[in-house]
């Protein structure tokens, strides 16, 4: 619940065109359509955004777009997406303090990816500029381990199977890593505490999983599946196993499911009474810093448009849609784009750093996959997004 609210696809004829830097900076990717600077007359592909849209640090992106974007007046073209001008509340990380309920008495940074100061630290941006990229270091087979989570409401997560993929082109499934079944017998499964209004209400059982020969440094895509009569497909993209994050050749990951009652009702709450139309799909996820600690105030945004974006409220214990926010995330740094087609989709964050100015907090392409949930956490730039 704390990284996310957090089978073949049908392939869409998808208009692409190439899209660089935006922020009116001459770079060897403004060279091709696509880019905001503009000479008469309009080249084929362009947005026709402003020739500088103040965004910093999206110089690198230099990528084919799953949709030509046109951005109207006051919108920021970034990564081939149209983002609406951040608030002028600038971008803040979320306090572990926030997190501290019944629930979870000790939130810590590793598991709710927050600060744990008793004031919050300045956004850490580096990972975004030329010069402090993360890099990537030499790939070696480790051992994935966790819990299956639930997100929201739902029963035991029993039997819910694990399964590790390469990333292959546009966010297409590559080569199948591994695979296991979650076991809620296992020494190391959990029980979790089920509370509503301070109240204990029930309990419901965890199950345990672990997968060995996953690569690091490789970017991954983790599916969790189950009883479709109960749970919904979930993809998670932007898992990245960095090498320095392995403890003893395992790294932790805790997995995640959604039940199909919450599938059907954070629609409804966000403004889709009908649901997401049958055989489309939906994304959702956090905006991280480069020390991976949950955002506030970053604006979010997707291609191919959705029916409805929204963020969430600050509630970490129950997290539900916020249709009348439209500053950005809340303190849980949770967005979801709801109703989009199958085939590839781009994601794109921007906020206004205190000291700094709007800047990119990264993209991603991923894939939409039939009555199922996307998952795409932007946390700092991976090193095969740098060209």
């Amino acid at each position: 619940m704390r990284d996310l609210f957090r089978a073949g696809s049908v392939v869409l004829a998808l208009l692409a065109a190439s899209c660089g830097d935006d922020d009116g900076t001459i770079t060897p990717s403004d060279s091709g359509p696509g880019n905001d600077v503009v000479t008469p007359p309009t080249p084929p592909g362009t947005d026709g955004g402003p020739e500088d849209n103040g965004v910093q640090f999206d110089e690198t992106f230099s990528g084919e777009c799953v949709e030509n974007p046109r951005c109207s007046a006051g919108e920021l073209e970034s990564a081939c997406l149209c983002l609406p001008p951040p608030p002028e509340s600038t971008v803040a990380r979320t306090r572990c303090s926030a997190f501290q309920n019944e629930e979870n008495p000790s939130p810590t940074p590793s598991r709710d990816f927050c600060d744990d100061g008793s004031t919050p630290g300045p956004v850490n941006v580096s990972c975004y500029m030329p010069g402090s990229y993360f890099e990537t270091g030499p790939s070696m087979n480790v051992t994935i381990f966790g819990i299956v989570d639930v997100f929201g409401n739902g029963g035991d997560a029993n039997d819910i199977e694990v399964t590790v993929y390469r990333e292959g082109p546009d966010g297409d499934l590559g080569e199948m890593v591994g695979t296991a079944t979650a076991d809620t017998a296992h020494p190391m499964a959990e029980t979790e505490i089920l509370y509503e209004d301070g109240e204990q209400t029930g309990e419901r059982n965890l199950g345990y999983y672990e997968i060995a020969n996953v690569p690091t440094e490789t970017p991954l895509i983790v599916h969790t599946s189950g009883n479709l009569e109960f749970w919904k497909d979930l993809y998670t993209y932007n898992t990245f196993i960095r090498n320095a994050t392995v403890e003893g050749g395992r790294w932790e990951f805790r997995a995640r499911i959604l039940s199909r009652a919450d599938y059907r009702s954070i629609p409804s709450t966000a403004g889709l009474p009908a649901g997401i139309t049958i055989g489309n799909g939906a994304v959702a996820g956090e905006v991280h810093d480069c020390d991976d600690v949950r955002l506030s105030y970053v604006q979010v945004a997707a291609s191919p448009s959705p029916q409805v974006l929204t963020y969430f409220n600050d509630n970490p214990a129950n997290p539900l849609p916020d249709v009348g926010r439209r500053d950005g995330t809340s303190l849980l740094g949770l967005y979801s784009a709801l109703d989009i087609p199958p085939g590839p989709v781009d994601i794109a964050a921007v906020g206004n750093v205190d000291g700094v100015g709007v800047v990119s907090f990264g993209w991603y392409r991923a894939r939409i996959f039939p009555n199922a949930i996307t998952v795409v956490t932007l946390r700092g730039l991976r090193p095969s997004q740098i060209e």
